[in-house]
């Protein structure tokens, strides 16, 4: 029997969507995300995005930024909450799999390297960090996927790390998070301030070999996230790091592993760049709703 499913990731930057039947990709399309625009037209954005799919489809599964809880998504940098499942459920009238955009790439990655044999032995654990507008996380403890009834489990960036000077405060409240720090959003307003003029990220990593400050500002966001992945290290033992976002596997990627690699032996770990790209995130809701359909199943 034919299975079709719509999985869509939903960014703080773009809206991605695929329509999968029986494990294949028969169509994609993309949009600029409404979060910081439209937030309460989410719902209706994503719905119009799937026009002419919803009728071939069996299920709908969403990887969403933010804090996924069981009936509302808390936009953390919109300091906005939504009742997206049902929104969800009243337009599209399919059965629902939501979670989390970092969590859903990390079960991407733990699935595509299970496949090739990276582990082999039980404790089957990996961290997936994704650096772009923000810095979100997601762990895969023992083979299975770390979440929390309220949403705010793995949210790497907003670990708190050591750093020199002043502090700098995060959208969520504390100081010094990662996301405060090695964000794309986060690089950019630092170099601006510095400059006194606006930059892009992607600007940042083309002028710092002329300019010092930014050089230091790099380094900063470098060593945050190494003291990231340390921390992760000591939480869950695992032997895999992913990095990824755009942010995430750009220069900063080599920066991170040239720090990691100065660590003790303790916290080294095999720091890996994605390898399901930018369906990542879809494909891993999809690849989780497929497991929690046959969990369904098997109860009944």
């Amino acid at each position: 029997m034919t299975s079709t499913t719509i999985a869509i990731d939903v960014g703080g930057t773009k809206i991605s969507a695929l329509l999968i039947q029986d494990g294949a990709v028969i169509e994609r399309r993309k949009v600029d995300s409404v979060i910081h625009s439209n937030l309460h037209g989410l719902a209706e954005c994503l719905y119009q995005l799937c026009s002419g799919w919803v009728e071939q489809a069996d299920h709908l599964a969403i990887a969403c930024t933010g804090q996924v809880q069981r009936e509302v998504v808390g936009f953390l940098s919109a300091k906005q909450q939504l009742p997206l499942q049902q929104q969800l459920r009243q337009l599209f009238k399919l059965p629902l799999t939501i979670i989390n955009d970092a969590a859903a790439a990390a079960f991407a990655e733990f699935v595509t390297l299970k496949r090739k044999g990276f582990f082999s032995n039980k404790t089957e654990s990996l961290v997936y960090i994704t650096v772009s507008t923000g810095v979100g996380g997601g762990i895969m403890q023992n083979g299975q996927l770390v979440q929390s009834d309220d949403g705010f489990c793995a949210h790497l960036g907003h670990v708190t790390v050591p750093h020199d000077g002043e502090p700098v405060r995060c959208h969520c409240g504390r100081d010094n998070c990662v996301e405060a720090l090695a964000s794309g959003t986060a690089i950019a307003k630092r170099a601006s301030l510095l400059l006194g003029r606006p930059v892009s990220t992607a600007e940042v990593f083309v002028l710092r070999d002329h300019e010092p400050a930014l050089e230091k500002l790099l380094d900063e966001a470098a060593t945050a996230l190494t003291s990231l992945i340390a921390n992760a290290k000591a939480w869950t033992g695992c032997q895999y790091v992913v990095v990824g976002g755009s942010v995430g596997v750009s220069a900063l990627f080599h920066l991170v592993q040239q720090k990691l690699s100065k660590l003790p032996p303790i916290y080294q770990v095999t720091l890996l760049k994605p390898d399901d790209g930018s369906d990542a995130d879809a494909w891993g809701v999809y690849w989780y709703s497929q497991c929690e359909q046959e969990l369904a199943d098997l109860q009944h």
